[in-house]
């Protein structure tokens, strides 16, 4: 290995290791609010409806700002639009920490927060994916980052949950706000700086927001992705808000429940590098069919869920399709548009599953309080991720020829007009 290679290869793994980092801690801001909601909600002296409206308003920013972000990324570069967020995400943590009155907490975490938290999300992830290895083992890598939203689920959630025992939620904010500016964001600028003058191996093209979005929905197999992810997001959906009601309903105790999720929360870091992997070697399409089957599965399953076993087995199941689905679809991406417009596309895909989200979300329970049951919703959104895998099916394999080449603007059909 040469010393430029050995230069560049010390570059890949710092960055990786700081993404890492600051995609771990990016998930902080969500999880403590939702782990101290009560107590938020306890000390503005106001009701769980009243506070709900700062969560609801973060998703539906983060739905509107994530095509926006994806845009940025492909402008200035995925490392710097880190670096933004890991600040952005410091200072609203103290202002949140500090709020005095509920409308400034809700602008603060249901405005600025979403635009933060989206900064470090899976877009510009999935861009610096790309930047960095121009499709070379870019499914693994990006695999690896989007782990770090994992292992924050796995290892914060239960910090947070011990602390509201011994420290107020003021607290526990404003020490994760100082931390984001005093350690994530000087890494984040050192980063930065590290980055600066690195010749990328692509050309980057001037795409403007509004083009680059109408060749998301123009590109038949973009489209199709994007269809496909209604049905990824609609399962997200019941799992975050309908899981544990559900189960409730069927006599499940909660511990079943929770060992169920933390099955899911461990096959879900497998899951994730496997599916990596496979992109990688040029099973990008079978990876995503693949995924999306054992999504529909899961949900079938969640019908039958009258024993622990049933139950425990659905997490094993949905547990290995939870981040495939991601990761195969943000490669696929990469593989099939061009540098310039990756980003934006990749921001579409997620405003369309934070809609999907918030679409199953409310109506699934307006379903239950009408029925009494789940039961539409989840062979709702059983039949969506079923529908996924016949969408996915029918498309054209985005693994070029030789795997570890990326695709030139010009082989990308059809053709693009910058």
């Amino acid at each position: 290995m040469t010393g430029n290679a050995k230069v560049g290869m010390a570059f890949v793994i710092f960055a990786a290791g700081v993404s890492f980092l600051i995609s771990l801690a990016g998930s902080s801001l969500k999880s403590t609010v939702q782990v101290f909601f009560l107590s938020i909600a306890d000390s503005f002296d106001v009701s769980r409806g009243s506070l709900a409206i700062a969560t609801t308003l973060f998703a539906v920013v983060s739905a509107v700002t994530s095509s926006v972000i994806g845009h940025l990324a492909d402008r200035i570069g995925a490392i710097p639009v880190l670096a933004i967020g890991a600040a952005l995400n410091g200072v609203v943590l103290l202002i949140s920490a500090t709020a005095t009155e509920l409308w400034m907490f809700v602008l603060a975490y249901g405005v600025v927060g979403a635009v933060a938290v989206t900064m470090l999300s899976f877009v510009p992830l999935g861009v610096l994916a790309g930047q960095l290895f121009q499709g070379r083992n870019s499914g693994l890598f990006y695999a690896l980052l989007t782990n770090g939203a994992a292992v924050g689920f796995m290892v914060l959630v239960p910090l947070w949950a011990h602390l509201d025992n011994t420290m107020s939620w003021n607290q526990v904010l404003f020490a994760i706000g100082v931390v984001f500016l005093v350690v994530l964001l000087p890494l984040s600028l050192v980063l930065v700086r590290l980055s600066t003058g690195r010749k990328s191996a692509e050309t980057v093209p001037r795409v403007s927001l509004w083009s680059a979005t109408a060749t998301t929905f123009r590109h038949p197999q973009i489209r199709a992705l994007v269809l496909a992810f209604v049905g990824c997001g609609s399962t997200m959906a019941f799992i975050d808000v309908h899981l544990f009601p559900h189960l409730h309903d069927h006599g499940i105790s909660d511990s079943v429940g929770a060992s169920a999720v933390a099955v899911l929360g461990a096959l879900e870091i497998v899951g994730a590098l496997a599916a990596g992997r496979l992109c990688d070697l040029g099973w990008t399409r079978a990876t995503l069919v693949g995924a999306y089957a054992m999504r529909a599965t899961a949900m079938v399953m969640l019908l039958f869920v009258g024993s622990p076993v049933t139950v425990i087995a659905f997490g094993a199941v949905f547990g290995v399709s939870y981040l495939a689905t991601v990761v195969a679809t943000t490669v696929w991406v990469n593989r099939t548009l061009p540098p310039g417009m990756r980003g934006t596309a990749l921001g579409v895909l997620w405003a369309v599953h934070m809609l999907s989200v918030a679409a199953t979300s409310q109506i699934g329970a307006v379903l239950a309080d009408l029925q009494h049951s789940y039961t539409i919703t989840i062979v709702a959104s059983a039949v969506l991720t079923a529908a996924a895998v016949v969408l996915v099916a029918v498309q054209p394999s985005p693994d070029v020829a030789t795997i570890g080449d990326a695709p030139t603007e010009e082989s990308v059909q059809p053709p693009v007009e910058v």
